[in-house]
């Protein structure tokens, strides 16, 4: 077992410098916001081969720059440099892809397969794929070593929690500090079990039903009392009144926690003897802190990098990199093939950018109002609705003057940049997702990464789990 960990350490940090180099040779076009493709001239970051290639390729075509898990059928002539870099990204990138499902024989113990239909009420498609797929995944855990019981810090409405505790037969713990939500999600756990008790007949005894607990709490988890943490768990569970012939054990789970939550709850896990298990779904990496982006860096307790080796070897990716790794890259592969014309609106907002950095260089990057598509609004109407709410009026002159027109015209550059800059995001996002997967082998934990959800459905679809 120790020397499988040590050849998978071996493994990642190897995989981390190579993609390393990566991102070091072309940090320039990884770095740049599209919005300020014209009034910095993005298009001339592009290596020459490049501009000489992709200034005569129909956009239809791109679609197999941002499809590099398999070997192409078309016969693009790309660059020499993209084919090697779509080669080193089949070596080097985690899979996105979910594996074909097994066929795995339901257990008609659990609630959830003979009651779907109740858990999945008035939940979204992502969230319900989410749910379902997670706690499926804890349902096939061995968690016999932390007795079934699960904390979810952040829990929200309890969407998570209730599938799990009803459907699957786990206890849990919910600690989320918006009090509203925490009515809301005692309200549907009544509502829930009140509907299962009419079709189940032994839901009819409440002395055996374990319902999740909620606790209004703000856990500081930059701070936490690992000993005090459990004892207030302990207390949530009435631990020390229960009978047990084991020791309170219990494996911390989280549905996107976002931003520094997430290597948060890996610390927490670490901290505490009693925590066995962890299960992490990851989102939000560009709010993640980093020894750059934060004045006191004595505690060490930043998001980014995690694992000693990083930190050593100080790797370094900008917000701008890690906010590009959290795009849907599947679904604008799709947008590419059918519907690449409302992709426009990329050069409708870097076109808004030029006149307003020139006019208000304080409302540099300000976010403008959502939600217009390029094919049903015209760059007058488009400048009108977008800048509603920012002092500012885009000047008639500014909106049809020549410069604005000439860039107009050339929105199929924009498009094609931000294609080549979204080839990097799955190498980013591999590297976040390593760098944690290192720090917890680097520690002595048993951990793994896999593909749990469809990336159409839920984009940021790895989960890493851990046990001690």
């Amino acid at each position: 077992m120790e020397e499988n960990r040590s050849r998978l350490q071996a493994d990642l940090r190897q995989k981390i410098i190579e993609s390393r180099k990566i991102v070091d040779t072309y940090r320039a076009i990884i770095d740049a916001y599209i919005v300020d493709f014209f009034h910095l001239n993005h298009w001339n970051r592009l290596p020459p081969s490049w501009i000489r290639c992709f200034s005569n390729t129909p956009i239809q075509r791109l679609p197999d720059l941002l499809s590099f898990e398999t070997r192409s059928s078309e016969t693009n002539v790309w660059p020499l440099a993209i084919l090697a870099l779509q080669s080193l990204f089949r070596r080097l990138v985690h899979t996105r892809i979910k594996p074909i499902a097994e066929k795995h024989q339901t257990d008609p113990n659990y609630t959830y397969y003979r009651q779907s239909g109740l858990f999945k009420k008035s939940v979204k498609l992502k969230k319900r794929h989410e749910i379902e797929q997670f706690a499926i995944n804890c349902s096939r855990e061995p968690l016999e070593n932390c007795s079934r019981t699960l904390v979810d810090i952040g829990s929200g409405q309890g969407n998570l929690a209730r599938t799990l505790a009803y459907g699957f037969g786990f206890r849990l713990c919910c600690l989320e500090q918006n009090e509203c939500f925490i009515r809301v999600a005692r309200q549907k756990d009544s509502e829930l079990w009140r509907r299962l008790a009419k079709l189940e007949p032994e839901w009819q005894n409440t002395a055996t039903t374990a319902h999740p607990v909620h606790l209004h709490e703000k856990v500081n988890l930059d701070h936490i009392d690992p000993v005090a943490f459990v004892q207030r768990l302990r207390d949530a569970f009435n631990a020390e009144k229960e009978q047990q012939s084991h020791p309170f054990q219990f494996g911390l789970i989280g549905l996107h926690p976002c931003g520094d939550l997430a290597p948060s709850l890996l610390r927490l896990f670490l901290a505490c003897k009693e925590c066995r298990f962890v299960k992490l779904v990851c989102c939000c990496y560009m709010k993640l802190s980093c020894v750059q982006s934060i004045s006191n860096t004595a505690a060490y307790e930043y998001g980014f990098p995690l694992s000693d080796f990083c930190r050593r070897t100080k790797l370094n990716l900008s917000y701008e990199a890690r906010e590009m790794a959290c795009h849907a890259i599947e679904q604008y592969r799709d947008r590419l093939k059918s519907d690449y014309h409302e992709l426009k609106i990329h050069a409708y907002r870097a076109a808004i950018e030029s006149i307003i950095v020139r006019l208000r260089p304080d409302l540099k990057h300000a976010g403008l109002k959502g939600g217009i598509k390029a094919t049903e609004v015209n760059f007058a109407e488009y400048c009108h609705r977008a800048v509603a709410g920012l002092e500012i009026t885009v000047p008639e002159e500014d909106v049809h003057s020549e410069a604005t027109l000439a860039r107009l015209n050339r929105w199929e550059e924009v498009v094609k940049f931000y294609t080549l800059r979204l080839m990097f995001a799955p190498l980013i996002e591999t590297i976040v997702l390593y760098d944690r997967w290192l720090f917890l082998l680097e520690k002595g934990s048993n951990a793994r990464i896999e593909v749990l959800f469809d990336p159409y459905l839920s984009p940021r679809n790895h989960v890493i789990t851990a046990y001690k």
